[in-house]
C-alpha cells in the first residue's frame, strides 16, 4: 500500500493496563517497550510515517509511579524511531471495557481532567480521526481525555458512504 501511494498508518494499543501490578518491572518492559518498540520500528522500516500510540495519563520517565514511568519509557522509545507524525494518546480511566470495573469508571467520572474517566469508544474514534486527518501537522502531539473527546465528537458517520470522516 505504501508503494502504491495509499495512506498507511501504524497504531499500537498493546499494554497490560489493570494487570500491571502482577507483572515485574522487567516483564512490563519486555511488553511495553520491547514488543511495542519492535512493532513501531517494523512499521517505520516498512515506510509508515504516521503512528499512534496508546499510553496513559501521567506518563513520564521521571514519575515515581512504576506504571507511569514505564509508559514514559515506551513513549520515549517510540518517539526516538523518527515518525513524521506521532500521536500519543494518554487516557485516564478507560470505561466500557472488561478490564475496568464499573465502580472505577463511575468514580473516575468525579475526577476532572486527564486522570478522569473516558469511554473506550471515544478513544477508538479519536484514533480514527487522527488517521483520516490529512491536515495533521508533522511532529509529536499528546492527546489527553479532553482532546480525545473533541476528536471523537468531530468524527461523523456518513450513511451514504458507509464510512467515517472528520468534519472540517
Amino acid at each position: 500500500m505504501v508503494a502504491q501511494g495509499d495512506p498507511v498508518y501504524g497504531a499500537s494499543c498493546v499494554g497490560v493496563g489493570k494487570g500491571s501490578m502482577k507483572w515485574s518491572v522487567e516483564q512490563l518492559k519486555v511488553l511495553e517497550i520491547g514488543v511495542v518498540g519492535g512493532f513501531a520500528r517494523g512499521c517505520r522500516a516498512g515506510g509508515i510515517t504516521r503512528f499512534s500510540l496508546l499510553s496513559a495519563a501521567g506518563s513520564s520517565v521521571k514519575s515515581r509511579i512504576r506504571y507511569a514511568r514505564i509508559m514514559g519509557l515506551k513513549e520515549e522509545t517510540v518517539q526516538g524511531i523518527g515518525f513524521q507524525r506521532l500521536a500519543v494518546f494518554r487516557p485516564g480511566i478507560i470505561a466500557g471495557n472488561a478490564h475496568t470495573p464499573s465502580y472505577a469508571a463511575w468514580l473516575g467520572r468525579l475526577i476532572p481532567g486527564p486522570f478522569g474517566t473516558i469511554e473506550q469508544d471515544d478513544i477508538g474514534r479519536a484514533f480514527v480521526a487522527e488517521f483520516i486527518n490529512d491536515r495533521a501537522p508533522n511532529g509529536l502531539v499528546y492527546l489527553e481525555n479532553r482532546a480525545m473527546r473533541q476528536r471523537s465528537r468531530a468524527l461523523r458517520i456518513t450513511k451514504a458512504d458507509g464510512y467515517s470522516e472528520a468534519t472540517p
